[in-house]
Formats: structure tokens, sequence, C-alpha cells
């Protein structure tokens, strides 16, 4: 994915793949014996752009363009993700 190769290498600021794994799961790296259930990714239609996280069941949902909805722009992408992945309001960190 793009947005994976700008975070490594480090043109989106303040994210890192650490953000997008804490907006996953609800934390910052892997447990040492490993998630018991394994982080997956959906893509589903919606009628927004901005990215879901369901940390109960560790899955990332990223919306993809339908017949009802055009992708966005790059730079709107971007700054939908960038707000996603930077979310922390639930208290974990």
């Amino acid at each position: 994915m793009v947005h994976g190769l700008f975070l490594t290498g480090g043109q989106r600021g303040a994210l890192s793949l650490e953000s997008i794994l804490l907006f996953t799961t609800g934390s910052t790296s892997e447990p040492l014996l490993g998630f018991q259930l394994a982080p997956s990714i959906e893509f589903a239609e919606c009628q927004s752009f901005l990215p879901i996280a369901n940390m109960c069941v560790n899955r990332l949902i990223l919306p993809r363009p339908s017949a009802f909805a055009t992708l966005p722009g790059e730079a709107i992408l971007y700054e939908l993700y960038d707000y996603a992945f930077s979310n922390t309001f639930f208290g974990i960190k």
C-alpha cells in the first residue's frame, strides 16, 4: 500500500507503523507470544473513506470505491488516513 511505503520512508511526519497497529489492535507492539486473534485487513464499500478499526477482533477496515462512492483524490485520502491513524481517543496511550 502506498501509505505504508510513505510511513516506512519517514515521509508521513509523526505517524509510524506502530500508529497503524495501535489504531487496529490497541497495542503499539506485537505481544511476546503473538496475538490471540491475528490482525486482519478488510476492504469494504463504505459511505466514508475514513478507515475503521474493530479492536475486539484486530481488524482494520479500509474503504474501497463503489458504484455510489468514487475514490477521492490522493491528498484527501492521506488526510483521512493520517487523521484516523493518529487518533488515540480511547485513552490507550
